[in-house]
């Protein structure tokens, strides 16, 4: 039951993470929206959307199984998760960069090393508390 009641404390942690990773983009493309207007703006919502979207997809793999049923299932969707994370986000970029005009590379780079950084905050502080 230990095993179980510490990942729910981990979802928990992680979800909260990347509702603060929601909560920093928006903000950063309000801040943005008004004082460079909106290309900056959806650039920004873009990478922003680069680092939530994949950590997303990898919080629902990495959570999927309990280590008390089967620590290699649980390391199996963690491997998964993590290189879905990688390629979502390589698509992402893809996607955006060759579809998206006008957009503001360095908007959406910086908002995208803002949210990570912000993931890595996050995580290292929710931990701490606990």
């Amino acid at each position: 039951m230990d095993s179980e009641k510490e990942l729910l404390q981990n979802k928990v942690t992680a979800y909260k993470v990347i509702a603060i990773q929601v909560i920093v983009t928006l903000f950063v493309a309000g801040l943005l929206y008004m004082t460079k207007g909106n290309v900056f703006a959806y650039s920004a919502i873009l990478g922003g959307f680069a680092s939530i979207g994949p950590t997303s997809i990898f919080a629902r793999c990495a959570f999927r199984y309990s280590a008390a049923h089967s620590p290699a299932l649980v390391m199996k969707w963690f491997m998964i998760g993590e290189a879905g994370k990688l390629l979502l986000t390589a698509l992402i970029f893809a996607l955006s960069i060759n579809s998206v005009e006008p957009l503001e590379m360095s908007a959406m780079f910086l908002t995208f090393l803002a949210i990570t950084v912000v993931n890595m905050v996050g995580l290292a502080i929710l931990n701490t508390r606990r």
